[in-house]
């Protein structure tokens, strides 16, 4: 008869047992994880705030977000599948018109703060928006 045994459950405490330089290799990942996180936040977030507009991977215009009382830019961005019709004004960057049969680039709406994007993957357009605006309001204040 082959007889088995059953070893006991180990705690948590002792999965997690391990040298010092296994606690402070842990210590310093995490803190430049941290790091680079707020880096690439701060870098998104620099600057005035701007629409970059790209089919593919080029970069077809940037244009600085017009203030209230300046005059809306629209431009016209030829994609794979035509025309996508986009205006930037004081309150954002919206896609008006495209060639796609879902239109969810359209119906996405208006978009105002660093790091918002419009994709129109079928007709391969994106829109991007760099910079910050009203650093000082949060989303419970907006």
């Amino acid at each position: 008869m082959i007889t088995t045994q059953d070893t006991p459950p180990q705690s948590l405490v002792q999965l997690l047992r391990g040298s010092w330089i296994d606690r402070a290799l842990l210590i310093v990942s995490l803190l430049a994880i941290a790091a680079v996180w707020f880096f690439i936040q701060g870098s998104i977030a620099s600057g005035p705030p701007v629409a970059e507009i790209y089919h593919g991977d080029t970069m077809l215009a940037s244009y600085r977000l017009p203030g209230p009382g300046q005059a809306p830019v629209h431009f016209a961005a030829e994609g794979d599948l035509g025309i996508s019709e986009i205006v930037i004004d004081a309150s954002g960057v919206r896609m008006t018109a495209s060639p796609c049969a879902s239109q969810r680039c359209v119906l996405s709406g208006t978009h105002r703060h660093a790091g918002d994007l419009i994709a129109c993957v079928p007709n391969r357009i994106l829109v991007t928006i760099r910079g910050s605006r009203d650093n000082n309001l949060d989303a419970v204040v907006e």
